[in-house]
């Protein structure tokens, strides 16, 4: 990419050093996608770490890894 900037995907990106990688990445101004399990929206803690995801422009990817 001209601007230097990668496409990141991160799967797990909910889990304990998922968020950070998510973080960082999207801090850092990469496109940044997060792959998150359907399910995972109904855990409040979970629902909140979404949220701020949306805020910095991270691209959230509903499926699992076995989809």
């Amino acid at each position: 990419m001209a601007d230097g900037k990668s496409n990141i995907l991160v799967i797990g990106g909910t889990g304990y050093i998922g968020t950070f990688i998510v973080k960082a990445s999207a801090r850092m101004g990469h496109p940044t996608f997060a792959l998150v399990r359907e399910g995972t929206a109904s855990d409040p803690l979970k629902t909140k770490l979404i949220e701020s995801f949306k805020d910095s422009v991270v691209t959230l990817m509903p499926g699992d890894f076995y989809d």
